[in-house]
């Protein structure tokens, strides 16, 4: 992997950003390799000079790296994956599931760098499509997943087909479709299996629904998933990774399939998918309270 230009995605509501990021230029520099941020970003680090638009970061970066948590990482990975750059996360979060590295290895995750110590792995974005009738009204790509959710006091129904085949009717908060990848986020608090983000398939799992017999769901990443959602107007939306929001309307068609892009993440030693699910999910539940409060 060539290692020249270096992105950066700095989360600026986090307290350790300020700091963090001028480290991370100063390593840069002297490593002689080429920072560059968005317009804002540069700013805030007091680097104006550095700013580029996010049209030239995509053309010229090598590696982007995300300083915040993974809502930070998920929106990098939305952004630079159709660009094919890979994507290193820094966490300045609470749980940092998808980041590589925690801020006091900061030193010592640039020379893991330098020296090549690291690994290339590809994961799977989901692509949404919404259909109104029959105009297709909006195209998303997700890493984690897409779900069909509801307002704050509505129930819906979600009418599911696999493909063409009718799969099953869910009346409640909705339904997640996620990635192997996204099983360890949203799908896995509401009932979903942990998948290995080696697998290519797409992970189905109703949201409360008003059933004894709704399970979470596994199928090919062959296959695709497709819905119709009834509820009114204002009821009922479609979220991307928790951070994009977009409404639906009774009658809308949504279809789920795996994206031909990927993202690729920089992975560095001790970051193996196996070891993240022992050392970061096993706990989150047992801390205090003050130190479970999730900041994205």
């Amino acid at each position: 992997m060539t290692l020249k230009n270096v992105a950066m995605i700095v989360n600026k509501e986090k307290v350790r950003a300020y700091n963090l990021g001028r480290q991370l230029v100063t390593y840069c520099k002297e490593h002689s390799l080429e920072p560059a941020l968005l317009p804002a970003d540069a700013a805030f680090l007091g680097y104006p000079e550095y700013g580029m638009s996010l049209q030239e970061l995509k053309q010229w970066s090598n590696l982007v790296i995300s300083l915040g948590g993974d809502g930070t990482l998920l929106g990098a990975a939305r952004l630079f994956a159709p660009a094919g750059v890979p994507v290193l996360g820094i966490n300045l979060g609470h749980l940092g599931f998808l980041t590589a590295a925690e801020p006091e290895h900061l030193e010592q995750m640039f020379l893991d760098l330098i020296a090549g110590r690291c690994s290339l792995q590809e994961r799977n974005l989901l692509k949404a499509r919404i259909q109104r009738r029959g105009q297709v009204v909006g195209e998303y790509l997700a890493l984690n997943d897409v779900v069909i959710t509801k307002s704050a006091f509505a129930r819906i129904q979600v009418i599911c087909y696999i493909g063409n085949e009718y799969l099953a009717t869910y009346r409640g908060d909705g339904v997640i479709v996620a990635t192997a990848t996204g099983s360890t986020a949203y799908s896995l608090s509401a009932g979903g299996p942990i998948v290995s983000p080696a697998l290519g398939c797409l992970i189905i799992t109703p949201i409360c629904a008003h059933a004894l017999g709704a399970r979470s769901l596994v199928i090919s990443g062959r296959e695709s998933f497709e819905a119709s959602v009834v509820a009114n107007k204002g009821e009922a939306m479609l979220t991307v990774d928790g951070q994009e929001v977009y409404p639906l309307e009774k009658g809308d068609k949504v279809q789920v399939m795996l994206a031909e892009e990927r993202v690729k993440f920089i992975c560095l030693p001790g970051q193996e998918f196996y070891r993240a699910l022992r050392t970061r999910l096993q706990d989150s539940c047992f801390k205090l309270p003050e130190e479970t409060i999730v900041e994205y």
